[in-house]
């Protein structure tokens, strides 16, 4: 990787530890606010919230590790390979740790709309029946979000993308019988 500016490498190592410091602190702000809330919530309700948030951190974590054991380095070399018969491939320190923190918290946060899916189910707003009748459908729109969402022109992040989503739209449906 390159330095451009003076400045780079200093402002990526400060913008890398203000999220680390976030991720860290994350799940103590939730207990706190947990705890604060509690006093005014029913049994029941805490019981759902002490069940679903640690689900919620082992899907958040989920995201993360697949997004940055495999996606990354899928994406980068393909990209790298895919543009070195243009020009040679210098990468920015900055540039690269956008990139990467912008896909390992996206799909931190994409793994999280499994339990929106969840919540949708369980307040009967959308019928587990009808998302196991509709799955093809689902699919094409999972194959459409995907196409938006990274103008890759190798199409390996738009597929690992959406196998990803797919094998999670699976896991809702398995999980929502669970809860």
């Amino acid at each position: 990787m390159s330095v451009y500016t003076p400045l780079e490498w200093i402002f990526t190592r400060l913008k890398l530890a203000l999220l680390f410091s976030i991720a860290l602190s994350t799940p103590l702000f939730l207990y706190e606010l947990f705890r604060f809330a509690a006093r005014g919530l029913y049994q029941n309700e805490k019981r759902f919230f002490i069940k679903i948030v640690p689900f919620s951190f082992v899907l958040f974590i989920l995201g993360t590790v697949i997004a940055y054991f495999l996606v990354v380095p899928v994406i980068f070399k393909y990209i790298i390979l895919y543009s070195s018969d243009v020009a040679v491939a210098q990468i920015s320190v900055q540039k690269t740790m956008s990139v990467v923190t912008t896909f390992v918290l996206g799909l931190g946060l994409v793994f999280q709309l499994s339990l929106i899916a969840i919540f949708l189910i369980k307040m009967g707003i959308v019928k587990y029946e009808t998302l196991k009748k509709k799955r093809i459908l689902i699919y094409a729109a999972i194959a459409s979000f995907t196409m938006l969402l990274s103008p890759d022109p190798t199409f390996v992040a738009q597929l690992i993308s959406g196998i990803l989503l797919i094998v999670l739209f699976e896991f809702i449906l398995v999980i929502a019988k669970l809860f």
